[in-house]
């Protein structure tokens, strides 16, 4: 969502502002009257010129204005006639989570978290490796007693403790754990498509191939097959052409949030940052404007081809995204159709209406194959959970 809208008066709420000396009494200058919601260009105009704007001015604009909505929204009352409903689709910024993994490992560990990133041993058959070292416990996804297992080479003895996922989303000091394991597995994913890891704001982005050189990747928009976009690049005025001090990096928020006691969904945030050479961040205090004017222009649509170019990059253009942690069962499944619900309203316009034809990726052979293998695993899995709940089970995961 973006603000776009400012709370302003017709009449200062002091003596001493735009248009403060009216006769219109203190009681009545913060009633219905007064507030004016106006964009932020407007709001600054009418207030660097209050004798042109004048109350009179400003009042009447109100007025024409509301008879203008009126109109619009079919007039007041029982007997007014209401525009047509029609029933939409709106889609959301989340991906569901459709399998997280059934355990978490803990096993004794002496290193730090440093220590054991450089004595990780060979990931097998594309798995990824997020772990957390809290005390003497390394904590992963990974089986820790299985032979071959990437944190082998750090393990002190052959005791692991399997635990159940479950157990600490209960607990909130391991629960901000798991959402750590999770989070660093989210670097393992846009590590791996190429994106860098901006700490400060805990966001992803394009970094260029080297300094002052800007780049472009391929993706599927909104309607088109294929499509090339810029992701780094060094913005141009518009009336001249010439380049402007500062660059570009398209860059996005991941966050997995918890959306009932056992459902998840990956959260899309999109973002941008600025460089002043493709690498350096400028001061602070000059980024925020150029931030707010181009978030000023994003709208319901813009937002959605956003959304669309990071679920396609994400995903490689695939039906879902795969985080596999070796052990059948231990992985995180997120298809990658958006998340999305039913709403009943008068629409938009037939003017302002654009279409969105690639909702859903459809599985060619490979997708197919490699996810009914998983699929497979996945179902004896959650098999094996359910007799544990009842009761039927009393060996380890």
């Amino acid at each position: 969502m973006v603000v776009l809208g400012e709370m302003a008066h017709i009449v200062a709420e002091g003596p001493n502002g735009p248009r403060g000396h009216s006769p219109l009494a203190l009681a009545e200058q913060n009633r219905s009257k007064n507030p004016a919601l106006l964009c932020n260009t407007h709001h600054q105009l009418i207030d660097s010129q209050p004798h042109t704007y004048t109350v009179e001015r400003l009042l009447g604009i109100r007025e024409v204005h509301e008879q203008w909505v009126e109109k619009a929204l079919g007039g007041k009352g029982a007997d007014a006639v209401q525009p047509p409903q029609i029933a939409e689709v709106v889609h959301s910024t989340l991906l569901p989570v459709e399998h997280m993994p059934a355990y978490i490992y803990g096993g004794t560990c002496e290193q730090d978290e440093r220590e054991v990133q450089g004595q990780l041993g060979r990931l097998r058959n594309g798995e990824m490796a997020p772990y957390i070292v809290r005390g003497k416990m390394l904590y992963a996804f990974q089986d820790l007693a299985e032979p071959g297992n990437p944190f082998e080479p750090v393990m002190v003895g052959r005791k692991v403790d399997p635990i159940r996922v479950a157990e600490w989303w209960a607990d909130p000091d391991r629960l901000a754990w798991f959402l750590q394991l999770l989070n660093r597995a989210l670097n393992k994913v846009t590590g791996r498509r190429g994106l860098q890891l901006d700490r400060e704001h805990k966001r992803y982005y394009f970094a260029p191939p080297e300094p002052g050189v800007g780049l472009a990747v391929m993706y599927k928009p909104l309607n088109q097959r294929r499509k090339s976009r810029s992701v780094v690049w060094q913005p141009q005025k518009k009336l001249t052409g010439e380049l402007r001090p500062y660059w570009y990096h398209r860059a996005v928020a991941l966050k997995f949030l918890r959306t009932a006691e056992r459902s998840w969904a990956l959260s899309i945030r999109p973002e941008l940052r600025i460089t002043i050479d493709g690498v350096n961040p400028p001061p602070a205090q000059t980024i925020g404007g150029k931030i707010t004017r181009k978030r000023s222009r994003t709208f319901n649509y813009d937002l959605l081809a956003e959304v669309q170019f990071w679920r396609d990059y994400l995903s490689e253009s695939k039906p879902r995204i795969l985080l596999p942690f070796g052990r059948p069962g231990q992985s995180i499944v997120i298809p990658t159709t958006l998340m999305q619900g039913d709403v009943t309203w008068p629409g938009i316009p037939k003017e302002h209406a654009k279409p969105f034809k690639n909702v859903e990726y459809v599985d060619d052979l490979f997708t197919w194959a490699q996810f009914n293998a998983l699929d497979t695993r996945l179902e004896e899995v959650e098999e094996d959970e359910s007799l544990e709940d009842e009761g039927g089970g009393d060996e380890g995961p």
